[in-house]
């Protein structure tokens, strides 16, 4: 007795992928199927309707039957709806479809009848005309609608085929006054234009006492000099860098305290990660320990949407703890140094309440303002030097701008 070879998983997997691509094609075809049959009938009652000369409830079911099945003979009849109808814009544009979807159908017939019906149209459209003047068209953003319908450049100052009735003309533009208007468009041939004028700017709003209502809102955050909100009173800043003089990596930490007029005040402190050292006998050395506060006034402005800089003078203080090893019981001594210099910063805003803050500060002590540091027999060891340079990058918190 020989034994049934089974099929594979591939085939098996195939198999069932094509049954049910079987079963979602017959499900759409009778979905489509019964659309088109629904399309059908509502083509028959529109038809009928529209023989009665009823055709407020015709072209409804026309438009319809034509939106389930897009037939090129309810186009036709839908066509001849609307022009019964006195829409002679709709209808005109819907003989002209059925003109070039005749052509490629090879309907002589419909195709002739559609185009005397075009042309017998013609001189009975109403256009409307929506002149945009030179002066006009330049305003930024410039948008224009009619009904609602968004109408691109190239359409303006166009005469364009319109249904009879109230059409409405809208213009509008990002800080301008928006402008409407509504004309009544003629049965036939009618001939409206109509000019768009150049949109007022819209004014600043103000409260009863004359304040902008950001700086009557905004108490006790920075407000720029148009309303908008600035920098917040107080931030915090947490940085990295390196501070160039004494070539090591640093960490800092700012407070900043800023009015609404842009001045303020920081005071920042940073700790020098790395650790000068000054060798003095085969085994003793130096090591020397750097922290440094700098108290600085700022002016800060906006130089962007999202970008605001600052700049100002800095008083720096640099403390030094040394520590000493091989050298006998040299105690720890402590010096300090202090210097002047100019500070910066550029804020960019990430979100509301966050920025990336790039600082850079650059501080000069003269040789008699810093402290020194001895080693008997040895004399001054690691000298401070004159020049101090930091610059660091982070984030800002507290920035709303």
């Amino acid at each position: 007795m020989s034994e049934r070879a089974w099929p594979g998983p591939a085939v098996v997997l195939t198999t069932l992928a094509v049954g049910l691509w079987g079963v979602s094609a017959r499900g759409a075809d009778r979905h489509h199927e019964a659309d088109v049959a629904l399309a059908e009938a509502l083509f028959q009652e529109g038809k009928g309707l529209l023989e009665k000369g009823d055709t407020a409830s015709a072209c409804p079911k026309l438009a319809e039957s034509l939106r389930l099945d897009e037939a090129t003979g309810t186009l036709f009849a839908l066509a001849m709806c609307h022009e019964s109808e006195g829409r002679l814009a709709s209808a005109w544009a819907e003989y002209a479809e059925v003109v070039a979807r005749a052509q490629t159908e090879g309907r002589k017939d419909r195709e002739q009848a559609a185009r005397r019906s075009v042309r017998t149209l013609e001189p009975r459209l109403s256009t409307l005309t929506i002149e945009v003047p030179a002066a006009a068209a330049a305003v930024d953003g410039l948008r224009v609608e009619r009904d609602g319908m968004w109408l691109t450049a190239p359409t303006w100052s166009a005469a364009v085929p319109v249904d009879p009735g109230p059409h409405v003309v809208t213009v509008s533009a990002p800080g301008r006054r928006s402008w409407s208007t509504t004309l009544q468009i003629g049965a036939a041939a009618d001939r409206t234009t109509v000019t768009v004028p150049v949109l007022d700017r819209e004014p600043p709003v103000t409260l009863p006492d004359g304040r902008p209502p950001m700086l009557a809102a905004g108490a006790g955050q920075g407000v720029d000099g148009e309303g908008r909100r600035g920098p917040a009173p107080v931030t915090v800043a947490l940085l990295t860098g390196v501070a160039a003089g004494a070539t090591s990596a640093a960490l800092a930490v700012e407070l900043a305290l800023a009015a609404r007029s842009g001045w303020g005040g920081a005071l920042r402190a940073a700790w020098l990660i790395s650790n000068r050292q000054e060798q003095i006998d085969t085994e003793g050395e130096v090591t020397t320990q750097s922290y440094a506060l700098r108290a600085c006034a700022f002016r800060r402005f906006r130089a962007g949407r999202d970008v605001a800089l600052e700049a100002g003078p800095e008083v720096l203080l640099e403390l030094d703890r040394e520590q000493t090893t091989g050298l006998g019981s040299l105690p720890a001594a402590p010096r300090a140094a202090w210097g002047v210099g100019l500070q910066g910063a550029v804020d960019v805003r990430l979100v509301r309440w966050v920025s990336l803050s790039i600082v850079a500060s650059a501080d000069y002590a003269p040789p008699g303002w810093a402290g020194t540091f001895e080693v008997s027999n040895r004399g001054e060891v690691l000298r401070p030097s004159p020049f101090r340079v930091l610059l660091a990058a982070g984030p800002r918190f507290g920035f709303d701008w």
